[in-house]
Parts: C-alpha cells; structure tokens; sequence
C-alpha cells in the first residue's frame, strides 16, 4: 500500500528531469557518444539506468510512464529492506512499522523529486550495502556501494568507512572481500572508457554556481532581505536557480572549502569511532553513514531537492536505535524540502520561503552535527574503561533500543 500512491504518480504527465533523461538515452541508442556528441552531466552508470525504459519506450510521455514505474520497484526494494531491518529489531511490536512508516509519508510527500528524477537508484543501492555490511556480506556490500558512486557520486564518502568497518570486524580477509566487490563494481568502466570519456561530467560541477536552497544561498539570500547584501541577484541558470553577484561568487568559493572539510571531518571522526569500536548492527552503521553523508548534503554549494533522498533511506534505519531526533530532524527536512517548490519551480524569494529554507537547512546542519558528535562520544566510554583496566563495552555505536 505504501508503494500504490508513487505507482500511480508514475503515469503524471509531468516530465521533471526525465526529458532530459530520454533525450539522452536516446541519443546513446542512436549511436552518439556522451561527452563528445552530446554533454552528460551524470556518472555513467546513470545512462545505463535510463536506457532500458527509454529502449522500450518509443515517446517521451511513455517513457515517464515507464522510468517511473521503474523508480518504483526501486522505492519497494527500499521500504522491504526497512522493514525486514524492523522486524530483525523489534519483532512483531507495531514499534516494526516505524521506519516504513516515516519513510513513506517522506516519499508521498517528497513524489514530485522523488520519481522525478534517479536519486532514488543510487539511494537503494547505499541502503542495501549498509545492511549487507551489517550482514558480513562484505563481497555484496561492496558491489552495491561501487554500482552506487558510479551511478551518482555521492556514496563515495562511505567507502573509507566501510573499509574501515570491514578491516576492524574481519582483517585482511573481510577487507579484501569488500575490496573485490568494489573492483567488480567499477569493472565495466574499462569497457566503456575505451569509447565514452565518462570522466567528463566532473567539469560540469566543477563550474556550478550557488543554488538558492544551499545553506550559504539561504544565508546570503536572508543577508539580502535585511539589506546588508544589496547586489545580489536571483538568476534561471541552465541547471539550476542560483544567486549570482560579486557576493554569491565569495560564498560559493567559500562553501567548497567548507563542504570538503566539512565532509573529510565527519567522515574522519566516522573513521576513528570505528577504529575503537567496530558496529555491528545495521541502525549503528546507518547513524555513522548519515554524518558524511549529511555533511556532503547540508555543507554543498548545490542543494537540489533530490538531494534528500539520499539521506531518508539511512535515516529509517537509524530510527531503530539511539537518539530519534537526528533522523526526525533529516525527514522533517524532507517534508519542509516540498513547501518551498509549487509544481517545478520555488515558491518564492520572499521572507517566508527564506524562512522554511533556513528551518530546512538549520536542520539538517543540526542532525548532522549531533550524528558527528555521537560517533566522536561513542569512543570516550571505551577508553575511559579501558585505561582503567575494565572490558570494552559491546560494540555499538548509539544506546536506547
């Protein structure tokens, strides 16, 4: 039932990012190479995802149809995983249906980005190398976090951890079967490089400018409405709408310095957190997932809507233990994330857009940096008992149950 309403947005008319989707898709079919015939802006396995459905389908209208149905297989595949992750922890108590649940009404409310655009795929992938991780399945985990990056960049962050994670509980043997996962993963990029210079989407994100949702575009856009910042203009860029202006160049330069050390940071302290005690449970590896991966999200120049698809799928889990706010705050975010759009565009640029944009983003920064700081306590019990000659505690990372 949860998957029926997204199942029947599918068939909306609204096409959202999937015309530029088929248009490509249809282009490679034809015979043109990406990045030379035509401009990809997508990690290349993301053009493999559009084919299939665009192969099918013989217009655009049906390929929405089609791409979207095929998001929604993907959106069961997630809230199954959440909810067998449920029954694992909490058994047959109504307690079971919590993250499903929440997860849910994020995704109907979330409908116009969610089978709109392909987060969702990378998304899934993350979640099921989270629970194989937990698992001990290491060789599985590491597949389906190489098929993630390469689909969207973003999972990236996770892989130091899940090395780290895989050294810590298993040594050279559990490391190297993750390893290899990985190889398998990335192996058809040898193939393709021989005809597609995949590696050329990374220049267009490296020109991007700042997009109004980010946290430092809300900050310099609420500047702007106080009149402490009076040059800064609100401009329909071919991807996005950014600021621009002598102000929002400064800004943008300064949130990518931020956003690397912001995200090298958090996933350091992930790192270290795992070096002195190692997770075991799948609720323990998502809350130390979500740091980094809040940190890239929350800390980024670009902040599309999408964006918080990535973050949903850890967060059910993290609702299994621990503090239940960070993850509150992260779907909380993600249903505030809808109220600034009407249909494909902002809801505005007045005071209370820019109101609900810095409630989004100050919650966002909020549960990512309680999640950064729990991985960085969660070490101090362990070595507290430890020099004063006591065993470790069990190896978790977040208390309650």
């Amino acid at each position: 039932m949860s998957v029926l309403p997204l199942a029947l947005y599918a068939f909306s008319s609204r096409a959202g990012d999937l015309g530029l989707y088929f248009r490509t898709a249809r282009a490679f079919l034809d015979g043109a190479t990406p990045n030379q015939d035509f401009r990809f802006e997508y990690p290349p396995y993301a053009l493999l995802w559009f084919v299939p459905a665009a192969w099918l389908a013989g217009t655009q209208k049906a390929f929405v149809t089609l791409f979207g149905l095929q998001l929604t297989l993907f959106d069961a595949f997630i809230k199954w995983l959440l909810l067998s992750e449920g029954v694992r922890r909490w058994g047959r108590s109504p307690r079971a249906w919590v993250p499903l649940a929440v997860y849910s009404v994020a995704s109907w409310v979330q409908s116009i980005h969610y089978v709109k655009r392909y987060d969702l795929i990378p998304a899934a992938f993350v979640l099921a190398a989270l629970v194989a991780l937990s698992r001990r399945r290491e060789l599985l985990a590491g597949l389906a976090l190489a098929v993630a990056v390469v689909t969207k960049l973003y999972p990236v962050v996770l892989v130091p951890l899940a090395l780290a994670v895989c050294w810590r509980r298993g040594g050279w043997s559990a490391s190297r079967r993750l390893v290899l996962g990985l190889a398998l993963g990335v192996l058809p990029l040898v193939p393709l490089s021989a005809f597609w210079p995949w590696w050329g989407f990374a220049s267009f994100h490296v020109d991007r400018g700042l997009q109004v949702e980010s946290l430092g575009a809300s900050l310099l856009w609420t500047a702007h409405l106080l009149g402490w910042v009076p040059e800064v203009a609100w401009v329909h860029s071919t991807a996005a709408v950014e600021l621009q202006g002598a102000a929002a160049e400064w800004v943008n330069r300064a949130s990518r310095w931020v956003w690397a050390v912001g995200s090298l940071t958090s996933a350091a302290v992930g790192l270290w957190a795992v070096r002195h005690r190692a997770p075991e449970r799948v609720e323990d590896l998502a809350r130390l997932a979500l740091g980094p991966l809040t940190a890239f999200v929350v800390l980024n120049s670009v902040l599309s809507p999408q964006y918080l698809v990535w973050l949903a799928g850890a967060a059910g889990l993290a609702l299994l233990s621990g503090s239940r706010w960070p993850p509150a705050a992260i779907f909380l975010a993600a249903v505030l994330t809808r109220s600034i759009h009407i249909g494909a565009t902002h809801s505005g640029t007045g005071p209370v857009f820019t109101g609900v944009l810095l409630l989004r983003n100050g919650l966002l920064l909020a549960a990512g940096c309680w999640l950064v700081r729990e991985a960085w306590r969660s070490v101090a019990p362990s070595r507290t008992r430890v020099k004063a000659g006591a065993p470790p505690p069990c190896a978790r990372l977040a208390g309650g149950g």
